[in-house]
C-alpha cells in the first residue's frame, strides 16, 4: 500500500507539472496555427487515449514526462516548399520562439498561481523562520565556532548578500557545501566580519556551519517505567528549563548525562500551561560510558504560526519568492558545474516520487508546495541551452535569426540526435544517483574502484 500511495503522489506531482507544460506548447501551437499530431502523457508505446480532431491525446508506457508532436516539427530535409501552412518548421522564427517558450512560462506560471493561492489562504511555518537571526546556538568545533561567531550574534549579510530572517541565513548556508562565506554580523552593536568554512553534511550535500535558532526540547516518546514516565512527563511537553536554567536542545543531553542519581527540577509547558517536574536520570552503559537517562525520545522545537496576506501583498511576496528561489536555482547549477557542489544533489523520478509521498502525507499546501517548486524548475532548466530541450531549439533559432540564415538539415539533425542522447544520459544519471542514495555504499555499489 505505501508503494501504491507513493506512485499516487508522483503521478499527481508529475501529472499537474507535465500537463501544464505541454498544453502550453499545445495551445501556443494551435494559436500559431500549427497542427497538432500528439499530445502525451509519458513516452514510449502508447498505452490508451482518445483521437481528438486532428490529436491524438494519449498515455504512454513511461510516465516521466510527456511531449506535443506537432506537424513537421523533426522534417528538416523537406523542402520548404513543399511544406504545409499548418506544418511547425513552416511558420516564422517569432511564431517558433512563442511556442517553444510558452511551455516553459505555463511552469513559471503555475509555480506563481499556487505561490500566491497558498500565501492567500495561508501556510503554516515555524516561527523563527520569520524572525531576525539571533543566533541561539553555536555546535562546539563547527565552522561557525572556528570562525569566532557566539550566542547573541546577529548576522547582517554572506557574501554581501542581506539576511532579514532565518530563513533566508539557513536558504544561504544550505545552498553553499564545501564553500567559505564572508559572513557579516553585530556583536554588542559592533560589526565584524568572519570567513566561515560550511561543510557538507547528509547524502544531499547540504552545508552546515553549525548555527541554530534557540530551540526548545519536545518529547515525541516516552519509555514505560523510565524516570521520565514515573515523574509524570507526556508525549508533547516542552522542557523550558532545567534546575532554574533555561536550556536549548543542543544543550540537554550535556545536563543530563552527567546527572546520574540526582534529582533535576523540569520546568515542562504543556496545552500553555507551565508545571515543574522532579526528575532523576538512571545510569546508562553504552560501550563502557556511563551516562545519564530519563528515557526520552526529544526533537528540537518551534512554535509553528499561520501566515496569511492580503491579494496585493501576497502576489508581490510570491514573485519575491520565485526571484529568490530562481537565484538558488542557477547558483546550485553554476556551482555544480564549477565543481563546488557535487552533481549527486540532483533528484530523479525515485527522490521526486519520495518528496511527494511526504508531501501528500503533510496535506494540500505541502504538496501544492511542492507541485510549485518543481514546476519552477522545470520551466527554469527547460530553457537552458541544451540541444533536445526547448532552450536548445530557441538558442538555434536565436542564432539563425541574427546570422539571418538557417543552418542545414544535417547539422540541425546531428545537434538534434547529440541532444536525446545527452538528454538520455542525463536522466540515466539521474535515476542510477535516487538508487545510489539508498544504497549503503552510494555511488561505491556501481563503481568500487
Amino acid at each position: 500500500m505505501t508503494a501504491l500511495y507513493t506512485v499516487l503522489a508522483f503521478a499527481i506531482v508529475l501529472g499537474i507539472i507535465v500537463l501544464v507544460h505541454e498544453f502550453g506548447h499545445y495551445i501556443a501551437a494551435r494559436l500559431m496555427g500549427v497542427r497538432v499530431e500528439t499530445f502525451s502523457f509519458g513516452f514510449g508505446k502508447r498505452l490508451f487515449g482518445k483521437q481528438v480532431g486532428d490529436t491524438d491525446f494519449r498515455f504512454s508506457l513511461v510516465p516521466l514526462g510527456g511531449y506535443v508532436k506537432m506537424a513537421g516539427e523533426e522534417d528538416y530535409d523537406a523542402d520548404p516548399k513543399e511544406r504545409k501552412p499548418d506544418e511547425f518548421l513552416a511558420k516564422n522564427r517569432g511564431q517558433k520562439i512563442f511556442i517553444l517558450v510558452m511551455g516553459s512560462l505555463m511552469n513559471l506560471v503555475l509555480a506563481y498561481i499556487i505561490f500566491t493561492v497558498i500565501n492567500i489562504t495561508g501556510v503554516d511555518i515555524e516561527k523563527y523562520k520569520l524572525e531576525p537571526p539571533r543566533i541561539g546556538y553555536v555546535l562546539a568545533d563547527s565552522p561557525a565556532a572556528k570562525a569566532g561567531i557566539l550566542p547573541g550574534d546577529v548576522i547582517r549579510s554572506i557574501n554581501n548578500r542581506k539576511i532579514d530572517a532565518w530563513k533566508d541565513l539557513e536558504l544561504n548556508i544550505g545552498a553553499s557545501p564545501n564553500e567559505t562565506l564572508a559572513v557579516e554580523y553585530d556583536r554588542g552593536g559592533e560589526k565584524r566580519i568572519a570567513a566561515v568554512d560550511v561543510k557538507s553534511i547528509s547524502r544531499y550535500n547540504v552545508g552546515d556551519a553549525g548555527l541554530y535558532w534557540d530551540f526548545k526540547t519536545r518529547i515525541d516518546s516516552i519509555k514505560p517505567d523510565s524516570p521520565a514516565f514515573q515523574a509524570g512527563i507526556k508525549e508533547g511537553d516542552i522542557i523550558r528549563a532545567i534546575n532554574g536554567q533555561p536550556v536549548c536542545y543542543f544543550e540537554i543531553v550535556g545536563v543530563i548525562s552527567p546527572s546520574i542519581g540526582k534529582p533535576l527540577e523540569f520546568e515542562i509547558e504543556r496545552d500553555s500551561t507551565v508545571i515543574n517536574l522532579t526528575v532523576t536520570p538512571l545510569e546508562e552503559v553504552q560501550e563502557g560510558v556511563k551516562r545519564g537517562v530519563i528515557g526520552v525520545g526529544m526533537t528540537p522545537y518551534s512554535p509553528a504560526v499561520k501566515v496569511q496576506y492580503g491579494l496585493w501583498d501576497a502576489a508581490v511576496k510570491s514573485k519575491n519568492d520565485m526571484t529568490n528561489l530562481t537565484f538558488f536555482i542557477f547558483n546550485a547549477f553554476r556551482k555544480m558545474i564549477a565543481g563546488k557542489i557535487s552533481a549527486q544533489q540532483l533528484s530523479g523520478p525515485i527522490e521526486i516520487a519520495k518528496f511527494s509521498q511526504k508531501a501528500m502525507e503533510r496535506g494540500p499546501s505541502s504538496l501544492f508546495m511542492l507541485i510549485a517548486f518543481i514546476s519552477l524548475q522545470l520551466g527554469l532548466v527547460n530553457l537552458f541551452p541544451i540541444p533536445a530541450l526547448d532552450g536548445g531549439h530557441l538558442l538555434l533559432y536565436t542564432i539563425e535569426a541574427i546570422i539571418r540564415k538557417d543552418f542545414s538539415p544535417k547539422v540541425k539533425n546531428i545537434l538534434l540526435n547529440a541532444g536525446f542522447a545527452l538528454l538520455i544520459a542525463l536522466m540515466a544519471f539521474v535515476v542510477l544517483n535516487d538508487i545510489a542514495k539508498l544504497l549503503p555504499r552510494g555511488w561505491a555499489t556501481f563503481w568500487p574502484f
